[in-house]
């Protein structure tokens, strides 16, 4: 029997080859198609333009004179000057017996809504009141909100509640807490 010998390249020359194939397998598929084509050239820029102030046209028209100064009236003509409405003043925080008499009046009432001492909610409302000539409630709104609206609405039923507040401003601010303890 005779022995086939075959002459294989030596492991060296393989490693090279097969190194060289791969690196022509990897470049001809992650090659971006077009990669070697010439670019295009870019678009012209679009033309500049150009302005031109022109001088400004002379007037034909003439100038109307001037309208002499009316004659001043008699001393006793002038109009009276016109009053305006004066603006009410800010409203301020309840102080005093009309803060005393409001608290009075909250510490009567149960306002602390159930669901809120169930969820733990704590916080301090302003509302600000308006009040008619003799101190009855008007118009009551939230000027600071406490951030629940639960607790706002509890505030301002409570507050409509109170009634009159005697010896107060039109407007005042009337703030109310609300705290678990």
């Amino acid at each position: 029997m005779t022995a086939f010998r075959s002459r294989a390249a030596p492991p060296a020359l393989r490693f090279g080859f097969s190194t060289l194939a791969s690196l022509l397998l990897h470049a001809a598929v992650l090659w971006p198609p077009g990669f070697a084509r010439p670019r295009p050239a870019p678009p012209p820029p679009p033309p500049v333009l150009e302005a031109v102030l022109l001088a400004p046209a002379l007037a034909t028209r003439e100038e109307p004179p001037a309208p002499a100064a009316p004659p001043t009236p008699p001393a006793a003509t002038v109009p009276p000057e016109p009053s305006f409405p004066r603006k009410p003043p800010p409203p301020r925080e309840l102080k005093g017996r009309a803060l005393d008499a409001a608290m009075a009046a909250l510490s009567k009432q149960d306002f602390y809504p159930r669901e809120a001492i169930e969820r733990g909610l704590e916080g301090d409302v302003v509302v600000l009141l308006s009040l008619d000539e003799e101190g009855a409630i008007a118009d009551a709104g939230i000027a600071t909100s406490s951030g629940h609206a639960l607790l706002d609405a509890a505030a301002l039923a409570a507050v409509r509640r109170i009634g009159r507040l005697p010896g107060a401003r039109p407007q005042v601010l009337l703030p109310v807490r609300f705290r678990l303890d």
